[in-house]
C-alpha cells in the first residue's frame, strides 16, 4: 500500500516538474521570438516626478520607490534617447502600423504616465519639449480619488488648465479610471461607469476625443477587456510587461515600468530584448499572484516587499531582473524537497 502511494506521489510530483520545466522553456522561447523582433516597440511607464533635494522626499516609504522617478533623472533618460536616436511615437502612430497604414521609425518608444500627477506637468513636460518628445499621459479625472489622497504630501492632480495646455503641446491625455479602483472587483455596472465617465469627463475638459486606456493598478480580465471595447477605446495598457509589436493584442499592451533607483545603466538595460524578455517572466509570476491574491492582495504584498529590507534590493534594475529566476529556482527547490521527504520517509 505505502509502495503504491510512495509510487503516485513520484509520478504527480515529476509530472509537475516536467510539465512546468516544459511551460517555462516554451514561455522563455516565445519571449525571446517577440522580443527579438525586427518592428518591437518599447513602451515606458513612469508615475511620479520628484526633485531629488525636495524636502518632502521624507514623505516617500519604501513602498513607493516603484512609483517615483527623480526629476534630475528622467532628464538623464531622455537625453540618453534622444542622443541614441530613438523616436518617440504615438498611439495613433502605433495602430496605424498594426494597421499597416504607415511604418515605423528606426527605432520608436513609446512614453507613458499613469495617474496624472502635477509633476508631469512641472519636470517631465519640459524636458519632453526641449527634446521635441511626444508622450501619453493616462489620467484619473477624480481629483479627491484615493489614490490622489495617498501622494497628497508629494504631488497632487493636474488641474485642467494643465491638462489643456499639455494637450495643445503634444502631450496626448487619455483614461485611467475615473477614480482609480480595482476594476476587477467592480459590478460590472459600477465598472462601466468608470471607463465611460472617465472618458466623457476628460473629453469634455480637453475638447477633443479619449480613446486610450491604462488599466489602474493592473486590475484586468476578460470582462474588462470587453467592458473597455464596448466603452469605445482603441487599445488598453494592462499590467503586462515587455515590448509591443504589430501583432501584439492592441487591448493587452505592454510596458516596462521605470523605478526611482534606475541608474542610467539600468534604463540603457531595460530597453534590451534580453531584459524585455527577463520582464516578461516576471509578468507572469505577477499575473499568478494576482489571481491568486487579487489586486488588492498583490499590492499589499508589493507594499510589504519593498518595505521590508528587501526593498533596496527589488527596486534596483539590475537585481530586479532576477527575480524571475529565482522564482522559478524556489518553485524547483520546494518540489525537490518534497521528494526527497517522500523518499526519506516513505
Amino acid at each position: 500500500m505505502y509502495n503504491d502511494i510512495v509510487f503516485f506521489l513520484y509520478v504527480v510530483s515529476g509530472s509537475v516538474l516536467t510539465g512546468g520545466a516544459i511551460f517555462v522553456v516554451c514561455f522563455a522561447a516565445r519571449g525571446i521570438l517577440q522580443e527579438y523582433r525586427r518592428d518591437r516597440v518599447p513602451a515606458l511607464l513612469y508615475h511620479q516626478l520628484i526633485p531629488r533635494n525636495d524636502h518632502r522626499l521624507g514623505e516617500l516609504t519604501n513602498p513607493y520607490r516603484a512609483y517615483v522617478v527623480y526629476d534630475d533623472a528622467f532628464a538623464e533618460q531622455m537625453a540618453y534617447l534622444d542622443r541614441e536616436g530613438y523616436t518617440t511615437i504615438s498611439l495613433d502612430d502605433f495602430l496605424a502600423y498594426q494597421k499597416g497604414q504607415t511604418s515605423l521609425p528606426e527605432k520608436p518608444m513609446i512614453l507613458t504616465f499613469d495617474d496624472g500627477f502635477a509633476s508631469n506637468y512641472h519636470h517631465a513636460f519640459p524636458i519632453l519639449k526641449k527634446y521635441g518628445m511626444r508622450a501619453t499621459i493616462f489620467a484619473t479625472p477624480d481629483g479627491e480619488c484615493e489614490n490622489f489622497k495617498k501622494h497628497a504630501a508629494t504631488d497632487s492632480p493636474l488641474t485642467h488648465a494643465q491638462m489643456r495646455e499639455m494637450s495643445g503641446c503634444g502631450i496626448s491625455i487619455q483614461s485611467h479610471g475615473m477614480t482609480h479602483r480595482y476594476l476587477t472587483q467592480l459590478e460590472s455596472d459600477v465598472a462601466r461607469w468608470e471607463l465611460t465617465e472617465s472618458k466623457k469627463t476628460l473629453e469634455t475638459v480637453l475638447g477633443k476625443s479619449v480613446e486610450y486606456l491604462a488599466i489602474p493598478s493592473g486590475a484586468y480580465n476578460r470582462t474588462v477587456k470587453k467592458l473597455a471595447r464596448e466603452a469605445g477605446y482603441k487599445a488598453v495598457f494592462c499590467m503586462l510587461k515587455g515590448s509591443n509589436n504589430k501583432n501584439s493584442d492592441c487591448y493587452a499592451l505592454r510596458r516596462l515600468v521605470i523605478g526611482r533607483d534606475f541608474s542610467i545603466n539600468d534604463f540603457r538595460r531595460i530597453l534590451q530584448p534580453s531584459t524585455a524578455c527577463h520582464l516578461r517572466l516576471t509578468s507572469s509570476v505577477q499575473n499568478i499572484l494576482h489571481f491568486l491574491l487579487g489586486p488588492r492582495g498583490l499590492d499589499a504584498l508589493r507594499d510589504l516587499l519593498y518595505g521590508s529590507w528587501l526593498g533596496a534590493v527589488l527596486t534596483r534594475g539590475q537585481l530586479s531582473y532576477l527575480v524571475p529566476s529565482i522564482a522559478v529556482f524556489v518553485v524547483f527547490t520546494l518540489a525537490f524537497s518534497v521528494i526527497l521527504l517522500l523518499r526519506t520517509y516513505f
